[in-house]
């Protein structure tokens, strides 16, 4: 991915690379020398951190839930950082990739459900 087609995706396209780029951290962690562990370790932590920053404090209740999560995340990231902890670096993985495919069936379903035109968009909720 070159640095023109970053800037040409909107928020949620850019949301989805990260979270797909923080599974394959997570994977790779999982099956390389401690040195790239770490490595696959550190780059989590700052996809985490930018996609924290990412979040909205107007987001709601996904907004907040997603802030805990990606905390947690961090932290765990850290742990698994310290202790060299395989187990956790899994979880984290498979919490990675949940978030990645969860994220694109959402922005499949927005995809496919046609707008409101004009108006209030809570006007049209009933």
């Amino acid at each position: 991915m070159n640095q023109n087609q970053l800037y040409e995706m909107s928020a949620e396209e850019l949301t989805q690379a990260m979270l797909h780029a923080l599974a394959y951290h997570y994977e790779h962690a999982l099956t390389t020398t401690i040195a790239e562990r770490n490595r696959h370790l550190r780059q989590a932590r700052e996809l985490l951190a930018k996609l924290h920053q990412g979040l909205h404090d107007n987001g709601g209740i996904i907004s907040a839930q997603l802030d805990e999560i990606y905390l947690y995340m961090a932290k765990s990231s850290l742990e698994a950082l310290i202790e060299q902890d395989l187990s956790k670096i899994e979880e984290l993985h498979n919490l990675a990739k949940d978030l990645d495919h969860t994220w694109g069936e959402a922005m499949e379903r927005a995809r496919l459900t046609p707008q409101p035109l004009g108006g209030n968009r809570y006007e049209n909720y009933q």
